[in-house]
């Protein structure tokens, strides 16, 4: 949940700027205007809406560099439908080049509402529940499908890349079949053990930044943010063809044991936080500065940041806590 307001809070800053290219582009070089109420160009919009998310999420995987973003959506051990939103605050800014294609044809307005549509399918598959909805198995993402996709198996790696449609990685070799008798290990390969959202949001493009500086010459330092996470001199872009990393068999999750009475304590807070994020969104633009804005957002941020250090019981939790709790009581 709170890597969902880290993300919404980021887009009261750069909201809209992620169709911004897809908007100059229709607007100034369409090679056509279809209807956009046409039913039969509603689905085949849709259609590419999908096709365009598979090649979107599949680069967020196989480019090193959006995987640094997009890591933190595969960070969690669990498997339910809030991992649905435990997005990256610079996610929807991955899909802008990805997307873009479709401008010379596909109206804003049609683009806009299946990304919606699109975003709402995949929240309900983000759960352990539903193995099958039968013959539609064929087509459809499914639960299942997903589970495989945020395994750290070897055999999850980079499969499943679908949207609402599987058809996609069947057709482009990335599929992998859910086999019930094979115990799926959720997070990441190298499992990051925090629950601080900032350091998760964050922490990955420092492993970019070693692996860059690992690397000799210019070359081979670009290639290794541009291909895969598992990319090394000598092997393919993904690196599928080395020896690479994944989980064998169960790990154990992170689980830091703490009071009760310090879960009530948070949960209250959390709570409070969330109200005032809703709070922050109903005010118009019109009638808030970017100064107040700002300030609040931080605020929002430290909350959040505070809280993830409680549940680690981190060495600093006492300290940023009792800062952001006399922050608030000054300005009040």
């Amino acid at each position: 949940m709170s890597h969902a307001i880290l993300q919404e809070c980021a887009k009261l800053f750069y909201r809209g700027s992620e169709h911004c290219l897809y908007f100059w582009i229709y607007y100034n070089y369409k090679i056509c205007e279809l209807p956009w109420n046409s039913i039969a160009f509603w689905y085949f919009s849709a259609i590419m809406v999908d096709f365009c998310y598979y090649w979107m999420h599949r680069a967020s995987h196989e480019i090193h560099i959006f995987w640094a973003q997009h890591q933190v959506h595969h960070s969690s051990e669990e498997f339910n439908v809030t991992v649905g939103i435990r997005q990256s605050v610079f996610q929807s800014l991955v899909g802008i080049v990805c997307y873009a294609p479709l401008a010379l044809f596909v109206p804003p307005v049609l683009l806009l509402v299946h990304q919606q549509l699109s975003l709402l399918y995949q929240i309900w598959i983000h759960t352990e529940t539903i193995t099958t909805i039968g013959p539609l198995d064929y087509v459809l993402n499914t639960p299942a499908y997903h589970r495989v996709h945020h395994g750290s198996n070897l055999y999850c790696l980079d499969k499943n890349y679908g949207g609402v449609l599987i058809i996609w990685d069947r057709i482009f070799g990335t599929f992998q079949d859910f086999y019930p008798d094979k115990p799926i290990t959720y997070g990441l390969v190298y499992q990051k053990n925090a629950f601080n959202p900032l350091s998760l949001q964050f922490f990955y493009n420092l492993n970019l930044y070693y692996k860059w500086n690992s690397m000799n010459g210019w070359k081979n330092k670009l290639r290794s943010i541009i291909k895969g996470p598992s990319w090394v001199p000598g092997l393919s872009w993904t690196g599928h063809d080395g020896r690479r990393a994944s989980v064998t068999g169960r790990r154990k999750k992170y689980d830091v044991k703490i009071s009760f009475a310090l879960k009530s304590y948070l949960l209250i807070h959390f709570i409070a936080v969330v109200n005032g994020y809703f709070t922050l969104t109903t005010i118009p633009h019109s009638e808030i500065n970017f100064t107040c804005m700002t300030i609040s957002t931080f605020y929002i941020v430290w909350s959040l940041m505070s809280i993830g250090l409680m549940f680690e019981k981190s060495s600093w939790s006492k300290c940023v806590e009792c800062s952001r709790c006399l922050t608030i009581f000054v300005h009040l």
